[in-house]
Order: C-alpha cells, then structure tokens, then sequence
C-alpha cells in the first residue's frame, strides 16, 4: 500500500498490544493502530476509524473475538480478519477460519504477524479485484441485455411516450442504474419537464426546477447540461461535484452517486435528455458510455420515425379533407351553374321573353291599324330600351365588360361602386399605376377575390367601411381588401364538415392557388375581416 496500514486492534492486554506493534515495527511494516477493548468502542471504530483490517485476541473480559468476527462480517463483509491469541487449538482454529477470519497466529509466535497481516491484505485486494471484475463482466453483460431489449423497444414503439417509460423501466430493470428518467425541454418556461421516470430514487424530482439555462441555479446538472448542448454529459461523483451542489443534500439522500445524461435528438436538434443515475463512485466509464451513446442514436432514430409518421398522418388528413372540399366545391359550383342557368331562363322567359312579346303585339297592332299609330311605336321603343337594359344588367353579372376593356383597376372600381349604391359603405380605393396589361388568368383571379370578398362582407360582415388596396411589388401584385366589420372565428369555419364548409373562401383559394398565387385571410370575431391575395407579375401578350 501507498500509506500506512490502518489496523484496529481488539485486546484487553496493553502489554500484548505494545508486543504486537514492537514486532511489526520490527519488520519495518508501515502502520497505525488503534486499540479497543468493548463491543460499544469496536463498533464504533468500525466505521469512524475505517480499517484496512482487524486484529483481535479471541479471549476478552467482557467481550470475545468470536463475537467481534460476527460484528465485523455483518458491519464491513471481506475486511481481514486475524486472531492473534496465547492458546488456539486446532479444532477452534479451523472453526474461526470457517466462519469467516482470514488467517490467526499465537501469541508465542509473533515472528509470523507482519507477513501473515501482509498476506491477509494481499488475498482481501485480491479478492475485491475479482470481484470487481466479475462485477463489471456481469454489469456489462446487464446493459448489453437491456441495449438488445431496447432495441427491440424501439421496433414496436407505437408512441412516443411509450417509447420513454420502457427505456427508463429497462434502463434500471436490466441495466441496473439507480434511477432513470427522460426529460423535455419546455420552451416557453425554459425548465426540463420529467416526461418518464421509473426506479429506485422515486420523489428525486418532485418540488424541483430544472432550467435548461446553465447560469440558472441547477442549470448545469447533467441532465441539463445535454439537454442544452447536444452532447453526453457525466458526473462519476456527485457530491465532489460544486457545479451541482443545489443538488447536493438531494442526491445525498437518494443515494446518487454517479450520473450520465445522452441528449435526445429529434431531426438533429436536441429536444430533452435521457438521464441515468447509479449509486456508486465511478460508474459511468468508457464502454458504458459507448453503450449509452448508441441507445441514445436509437432513440433518435425513433423519434424520427414518430415525427415522420406524424406529418404523413398530417398530410393524409390534409389531403382528405383537400379532397373532400374540392367535392364538396364541385358539387355546389354545379349546383351554382344550375342555378345561374336557371335564374338566366326565367329571365329571359320572365321578363326579356314576355317584353318581346308585347313589342310583337303591340306592332301587330300597329300593322292592323295601318302602321301609322305614333303611341303604339312609342311603347314599342320603351319596351325595348328595357329589355336592353335587363340584357346589360345581366351581362355585367356574368362578367364586366371594364375588366375585359379597361383592365383590373377599372373593374375593381367599378365593383365597388356597384356595392356603394347597394350598401352604403364608405369605400377607400388606391392602386399603383400599372403602365401594361396584367395576363388575362391574373386579372380574373385578383377580380374574383374581390368581388367574393366584398360580396361576403356585405352578406355577413355588417361593414361600414371597406379599403381596397392593389399594390405592385418587386415580382408580386398584391391585393387586399379589409373591412371594419363584425370579423368571424376561422378555426371554427375550419372545423365544420365539408359539406357545410364556406363556399367563398374556399372557391377564392382554389382561385389564388389556380393562378400561380396565394391567398390569406386574417380575421377574429369583433376585429374585422382582411383578406390578402398575392400573385406572381405576369403580363399579357401584346400581340393578344
């Protein structure tokens, strides 16, 4: 040994005591002693003094070596153990080295003392190193089985918190560690949230702040520490440890001695740690940590597949109800188109048809009287000035003749004085100056959107003012239209089956998203509506 030889002397005889240390010095041994003679002094010394091991004589006043043998085997099992006495015999001495003493010597043979002490150290270090080394083959051979028994975890995982709880419940079932838990890190609160805990420290986290901030108090524990970095993170003695000492009187009584923490990495950014404690010194070496750092690239793994998994349910979703709307979209366009035609026959038979036929009556009339009645002719021309008129008004509805001939600034004005005449509003109009006609798919689309955007808001946004803006910028042409009106919830407009879906809102995406553009809608009940399409600048052939 590098020091002295710490050894605990049991003898009533402080003439015997000084012999044996005369003959020890003697043999030039290194040591210290400290000598007790009561049971209450010897278990105290036991673990105040701490031995490197035990000489006692077996007859004492009191007190006996076979009782202090007991003490010792159940207070400090492997520590040597020597009888040192005047009168041995054989029988007693192979039942003393049965029930656990190292070795003995007489009394009248101190001359084998030091090399017999020398030896019972030798065979208890060697001991303790094969057991140490059968400890660490069958730890190690632990962890691989609980690595294997992770692995296929993370196969059959269908969740991800499921896929937490088995690796702390392995971790400390098959791997042995203390304690385990998975941490998350909350953003908005900036704490490392437990999502998964499981072994032999329950409690350890309760009534506890975990900060991901390293100049936070505790914000430098392991587990945070790989949280915040990316990186494995290891603590071999806790409580040497001043970087965590808020933690100190916690881990003290939990009986943490060690701990390691492996980041968990979610498409390459950390997203928690997963962090495991033992309750020895030293615990965390190398080949541990090797075997940490791959069960952590497996839960990465994972947890890729469920962030995977849940945007291809995302996009399923997405899709279904794209499809179901554009059903639905198509099924109420050709009611529309049914509807159109139907209102376009009972005009024509309603009201142009009927006006046609009185003009023919009446000019039958004319031709009957000799063709020469000025009244008849009179209402005759009134007649057809009407029906001219339904026929324009008609027109307009279908499509404005300005959007066509004028481009989309002057029909956009023209919209918007037609619904002034009906509504009342106060309209604020402004567009830049555009020297060339936008492509004909463009105007359309930008068209489209505000007229269905100023029809809904005459319809349902009890509106008094409404602004229209048509901007030119950079490669874009941006439309915006924003009333002052009672606004709606459009989550609540989102969640409503397809079949009861807007109309409007929808028809103006597909309108947008036809022509190469996008559309935005920002509104809330009470704040108004603003609608905001975007389209890439295109212009028309000149030759068209």
């Amino acid at each position: 040994m590098d020091r002295a030889l710490k050894i605990l002397l049991v003898e009533d005889s402080e003439l015997d005591a000084e012999l044996q240390s005369r003959e020890l010095k003697r043999a030039g041994l290194s040591f210290e002693a400290r000598r007790v003679q009561t049971e209450s002094d010897f278990v105290k010394q036991i673990t105040a003094y701490g031995p490197d091991l035990i000489v006692s004589d077996y007859s004492i006043p009191g007190f006996s070596g076979l009782l202090a043998l007991e003490i010792a085997r159940e207070h400090v099992p492997g520590l040597p153990f020597v009888f040192v006495s005047g009168a041995l015999g054989e029988d007693k001495a192979v039942e003393l080295l049965k029930r656990g003493a190292t070795d003995y010597v007489l009394k009248t043979n101190l001359t084998r003392l030091a090399s017999t002490l020398i030896r019972a150290i030798e065979e208890a270090e060697a001991k303790r190193a094969r057991r140490k080394a059968e400890l660490r083959v069958l730890d190690l051979a632990n962890l691989y089985a609980a690595l294997s028994e992770a692995n296929a975890a993370l196969a059959r995982a269908q969740s991800r918190d499921q896929l937490f709880q088995d690796m702390c419940r392995i971790a400390v079932t098959r791997g042995g560690f203390h304690f385990a838990w998975v941490g998350l890190i909350d953003e908005s609160s900036g704490t490392l949230v437990p999502a998964a805990t499981f072994g032999n420290a329950d409690g350890f986290l309760d009534g506890i702040d975990l900060p991901v901030d390293a100049d936070k108090p505790g914000g430098r524990q392991p587990a945070a520490s790989a949280a915040r970095e990316g990186l494995a993170r290891v603590c071999n003695d806790t409580l040497a440890d001043r970087d965590i000492a808020i933690w100190h009187e916690r881990m003290r009584g939990f009986s943490v001695r060690s701990a390691a923490s492996v980041p968990l990495l979610q498409e390459g950014k950390p997203i928690g740690s997963f962090s495991l404690y033992a309750s020895e010194v030293d615990h965390f070496d190398d080949e541990r940590m090797h075997l940490l750092n791959e069960l952590a690239g497996g839960i990465a793994f994972a947890l890729d597949r469920f962030a995977q998994e849940i945007r291809r349910q995302r996009a399923e979703a997405e899709i279904r109800e794209a499809r179901q709307q554009l059903q639905a979209l198509s099924t109420r366009l050709l009611e529309a188109q049914e509807q159109e035609r139907r209102d376009i026959a009972r005009e024509l038979h309603d009201e142009i048809g009927q006006s046609l036929t009185l003009v023919k009556i009446k000019l039958q009339m004319a031709l009957h009287r000799g063709g020469n009645d000025r009244a008849l002719t009179q209402e005759c021309v009134e007649i057809a000035s009407q029906t001219l008129e339904q026929v324009r008004n008609m027109s307009l509805n279908l499509r404005p003749p300005a959007l066509d001939d004028l481009g989309l600034a002057a029909a956009l004005q023209w919209a918007l004085d037609r619904q002034k005449g009906a509504t009342g509003w106060e309209i604020e109009f402004a567009a830049d100056p555009i020297d060339r006609r936008l492509a004909t798919e463009t105007e359309t689309a930008c068209f489209r959107v505000a007229q269905e955007a100023l029809t809904n808001a005459a319809r349902h946004a009890n509106a008094r003012k409404i602004t229209v803006h048509l901007r030119i910028n950079a490669e874009q042409i941006e439309l915006a239209v924003r009333d002052d009106g009672c606004g709606f919830d459009q989550e609540a407009v989102r969640r409503r089956p397809a079949g009861r879906s807007s109309l409007g809102l929808i028809s103006m995406k597909e309108r947008a998203a036809l022509a190469g553009g996008r559309l935005e809608i920002e509104s809330a009940s009470g704040s108004g509506t603003r609608v905001r399409a975007v389209f890439p600048l295109r212009w028309r052939d000149r030759a068209a």
